[in-house]
């Protein structure tokens, strides 16, 4: 059994399971993979790249756990299929799927191109199909499971410069819940985890400073999330804790999502609302 050093759910939670987390050499996907073999789990590591995977292996060993590595692209059926087959030569089981890969550039809409935009779409919606398809055919069809995606609360608001991420993240949350639905009677679990702005190395992408990220970060909570804050989420609904729950589109945003309204605390205290620095444009 994995060791924890702080751990917040039973060593035995997912005790027994195999999990497979794509996207898992970096940020909330290594967040999840750790945790959850802290929580009993053999993990399947998936992504393009197979360094930082074993990276994220050796550090589930170094504590104990159980790892297996299958790079692959899932983007492409060919890599999907091949990495399904080791899984079962392996481990003879899967049964939890977290869809955590994914990836954007940021980009006014009128200078996306067709192609741009395809790209966006095939690599976070139709990469996420084809992975959750492969696991039902091969494993949850006959045994049951569940599956985690890993989307962004701008599938259901706005998020200016990534009109193609949005379109993905919304229809992966449009195809979850229908896959719930029809997936059900398979015992099949389907669940969204959206987070808000996460502190993970990915921001680093963007063309600001991590002082910028902290005046754009509208969390209520006075913080920005961190990868664990997510993969807890995660163990939620994938374990059976979460076992009468699917179909679900959770937010873990620190409370981002609550600015959605009107903020009249302008209003009711201007003093006080001059002297807090928010970043949505008033100061």
């Amino acid at each position: 059994m994995i060791s924890q050093t702080h751990p917040r759910y039973a060593p035995d939670l997912m005790a027994g399971q195999v999990a497979l987390v794509t996207g898992s050499g970096s940020g909330m996907g290594r967040a999840t993979a750790l945790e959850m073999a802290g929580c009993g789990a053999r993990l399947a590591l998936f992504a393009r790249r197979s360094e930082p995977l074993e990276e994220t292996a050796e550090m589930i060993r170094a504590r104990g756990g159980d790892a297996f590595v299958v790079p692959g692209d899932t983007r492409d059926e060919d890599t999907i299929e091949a990495a399904m087959l080791k899984i079962k030569d392996h481990y003879g089981q899967l049964d939890v799927l977290v869809n955590n890969a994914g990836g954007q550039y940021i980009a006014a809409a009128r200078d996306i191109t067709n192609k741009g935009f395809e790209a966006v779409i095939r690599n976070n919606l139709i990469g996420s199909w084809q992975m959750t398809r492969a696991a039902a055919d091969h494993f949850m069809f006959e045994r049951g499971g569940s599956v985690v995606f890993v989307t962004a609360i701008s599938a259901r608001t706005a998020l200016t410069g990534f009109t193609h991420t949005v379109a993905a993240r919304a229809g992966v949350t449009g195809m979850m819940k229908t896959l719930a639905a029809e997936w059900g009677e398979y015992g099949i679990r389907l669940n969204c985890v959206a987070p808000g702005t996460i502190k993970t190395d990915a921001l680093g992408r963007y063309p600001i400073t991590s002082e910028q990220w902290q005046m754009l970060n509208r969390s209520v909570l006075n913080r920005m999330g961190t990868a664990e804050d997510i993969s807890g989420m995660i163990i939620y609904l994938a374990s059976r804790l979460g076992g009468f729950i699917t179909g679900e589109d959770v937010y873990v945003d620190g409370g981002e999502t609550l600015h959605l309204g009107h903020d009249a605390r302008d209003m009711i205290n201007p003093e006080l609302f001059e002297q807090r620095k928010r970043g949505d444009g008033k100061e």
